[in-house]
């Protein structure tokens, strides 16, 4: 007898998680892994806007600023399938995949016995995951990947489709959008691929997966789905804070190690770079991939400044909702709406205690909204209109953004954070 399992949805609780593929786990000296996990306890909840270091990069490139953008005027796919381009799937697969490589994550291992025995830390393999060509010329080559693929490395291998690995250098990694950019040596039989316009792309498109999922021993695979909604924008939990994201859902299967592989059209056009997945037993075909014309602009700035430039109001902010009920009360404000802030660093008008509930008119509710408010409408220099609710009177002023700064965490960050944690005491 064959029995039924049931398949309600009862408060499934899931999460969104980058498919890198770690195979290995540094060995650290017993007080190191102390003093981590001592610092991994103590990180709170405030998020600071504008305040840490530059973002670690090399020197500005002149070239990889651009991406050879395909002049289609569709995604490629129809009623029947059949591509502009080829006549079967096969034929567009073995064509882009020159394009498609490994990205090896090199971390230096640190052990008791090498520390005892004044040894030098060696490089070892710490993750993989994938990584797309995306212009060459006659003396170089430009991947672009994932920034969590690479993140933490002490030195970078790019895997070519031919199974040849070479070292790659680093010129420009943001946190916030999860991109990287690499440079290698030009290297014979590897091509560049063409970017489509993701703005076309539609909900029901086909298209497939390329990359290294579970790493290089299966380099080179291909899923296939579709694209199951062109707009979406979700919450995602980077290493510089919580950032809202606008990515492109699919079905195609996209495991660890696919992290920074290609999302194509029929006709072999990149339509998103593969980030994020769905992580629950409870899920199936859930994943994400960053748009092709985002992935563009970001290409641009990392290759020119080594970095991105944005906006900071200058405040450290927190959710309502993280701060104790016990703190609530003592604010004479609508308790559900806005964000509190808790630290002011040169935001002139705007004092500690405030509760924004809007920016330039558009409402918020949460830290994220006035984030990605200032990263989609602003930029350094420009004025940005607050709606203040001080002392339960409604206020407003304007505030001249400056250019944010990494936040990278250090000890005394997550000190700042953990006094203000409960910023009523």
């Amino acid at each position: 007898m064959v029995q039924n399992k049931d398949t309600r949805q009862d408060n499934v609780n899931y999460s969104i998680s980058y498919p890198s593929s770690r195979r290995y786990k540094p060995k650290f000296p017993w007080f190191k892994t102390i003093i981590i996990a001592l610092i991994a306890g103590i990180i709170g909840a405030l998020i600071v806007l504008g305040i840490g270091k530059v973002v670690d990069h090399t020197v500005p490139e002149k070239d990889g600023a651009k991406v050879n953008q395909s002049h289609s005027g569709s995604s490629g796919n129809t009623m029947d399938g059949k591509s502009d381009k080829y006549d079967s799937v096969n034929q567009m697969v073995n064509d882009i995949s020159p394009a498609i490589v490994g990205v090896v994550n090199m971390q230096k291992v640190h052990s008791l016995e090498d520390f005892l025995e004044g040894k030098k830390s060696k490089a070892q393999e710490a993750g993989v995951g994938s990584g797309v060509i995306y212009q060459k010329n006659n003396k170089d080559a430009y991947i672009v990947t994932n920034n969590h693929v690479i993140d933490g490395a002490s030195k970078i291998k790019v895997q070519l489709h031919n199974s040849k690995q070479v070292d790659a250098k680093l010129v420009g990694k943001d946190a916030m959008t999860d991109m990287a950019v690499l440079k290698i040596d030009n290297t014979k039989g590897i091509k560049a691929i063409q970017f489509a316009d993701s703005s076309k792309v539609k909900t029901g498109d086909s298209v497939f997966a390329m990359g290294n999922p579970l790493g290089l021993e299966f380099a080179n695979s291909v899923t296939s789905g579709i694209i199951s909604a062109n707009e979406r924008t979700i919450d995602a939990q980077t290493s510089e804070g919580p950032n809202k994201v606008n990515v492109l859902q699919t079905d195609a299967a996209i495991n660890p190690g696919n992290s920074g592989g290609a999302l194509v059209d029929l006709n072999g056009n990149l339509v998103g770079i593969n980030s994020m997945k769905i992580a629950n037993e409870q899920v199936e075909g859930i994943g994400f991939a960053i748009p092709s014309n985002e992935v563009q602009a970001t290409i641009k700035q990392l290759v020119e400044k080594g970095k991105i430039t944005r906006p900071s109001i200058g405040v450290g902010l927190l959710n309502l909702e993280e701060i104790p009920d016990e703190y609530k009360d003592r604010l004479d404000t609508d308790k559900d709406k806005g964000v509190y802030v808790a630290k002011v660093e040169g935001a002139k008008g705007v004092k500690e205690g405030d509760i924004i509930t809007k920016i330039d008119g558009e409402k918020v509710e949460k830290d994220t909204d006035v984030r990605s408010y200032l990263y989609e409408h602003k930029k350094p220099g420009d004025t940005v209109k607050l709606t203040l609710d001080r002392d339960g009177k409604k206020k407003t002023v304007s505030v001249k953004l400056k250019e944010q700064k990494s936040q990278h965490k250090s000890k005394s960050k997550e000190k700042d954070s953990e006094s203000f944690f409960n910023p009523f005491e």
